[in-house]
């Protein structure tokens, strides 16, 4: 039995800070360092400002063509009115956050503004599982839950014209096909990288993409993806017919279905007094 619904025990406590005077390159060098999605915005005192996304950064970058990106601030790009919770909110109320805000995770702040934590959807995903451990029913199979319209791009497309193209849409990662099968993958950090360290004359997306990408098949368990998922820190997965790219599965979809299945089973496995939350 998990010891409680409180989102303090499942945060991320010391999550990656930047100043609102700092750079976008600045910026660009944390989230490359540090494998994240994005940087809280912070002032002297520790309040909340905004958040950065890698996708803010991409914009910058690619908006860049006669500037120096070095010299532009942080807080002229920065999102200021990022999702918040506080402390003492559960975690159920977190993931439903998540879900209906449409984001990857959430800023723990105090009744003053401080922040003093982050909560991402893999974080959600990750105590859901582990409080429905005994129960063995089929949630369901990943064909009944994934998203169809899927965008690709060709191993020989431009990586700048990729890269406009992700950020018109809003997204992190671009799978690569050859003639209909997945043969990679290229990621906004991967794109940032390339952006930051050699301005725009960066070619085609062959020489930067990912050629390992973990995917999952329709038929697939939901429980079983989510965990592998969970394990290796992926956010999405492509879903594969006979090595044929036919849609994908996002932890937001997967955490989504497993907390609406399991709303009993998972409170359960609370303290008594959280039992009824979701009911």
């Amino acid at each position: 039995m998990l010891r409680s619904v409180d989102l303090c025990d499942y945060m991320q406590k010391n999550p990656i800070k930047i100043g609102e005077e700092d750079s976008i390159n600045e910026a660009v060098s944390l989230i490359l360092e540090h494998r994240v999605s994005g940087l809280c915005v912070v002032d002297g005192a520790n309040n909340l400002l905004g958040v950065l996304s890698e996708i803010d950064c991409l914009r910058v970058g690619l908006s860049a063509t006669h500037e120096k990106s070095s010299k532009k601030e942080i807080s002229s790009y920065m999102q200021p009115y990022p999702v918040k919770i506080f402390p003492e909110d559960d975690l159920f109320v977190a993931a439903n956050s998540i879900i209906e805000n449409r984001v990857s995770g959430l800023c723990v702040v105090t009744r003053q503004q401080q922040l003093i934590g982050v909560l991402s959807e893999m974080d959600c995903l990750r105590v859901i599982l582990s409080a429905i451990y005994n129960d063995h029913r089929e949630v369901g199979k990943v064909e009944e839950h994934m998203t169809e319209a899927v965008e690709s791009c060709d191993v020989n497309a431009n990586l700048i014209y990729v890269a406009e193209d992700m950020l018109k849409k809003g997204r992190r990662r671009r799978p690569i096909v050859s003639k209909g099968r997945l043969i990679g993958q290229i990621t906004c950090r991967q794109i940032l990288k390339q952006l930051y360290d050699k301005g725009h004359k960066v070619g085609t997306v062959k020489p930067h993409m990912s050629m390992n990408v973990e995917s999952c098949d329709l038929h697939s368990d939901i429980v079983g993806v989510s965990n592998d998922m969970v394990k290796k820190g992926r956010r999405r997965r492509p879903v594969l017919e006979n090595g044929r790219l036919v849609g994908q599965i996002t932890c937001r979809q997967l955490l989504r279905v497993i907390s609406d299945f399991n709303r009993n089973q998972v409170a359960a496995n609370f303290d008594p007094v959280y039992r009824d939350l979701l009911q």
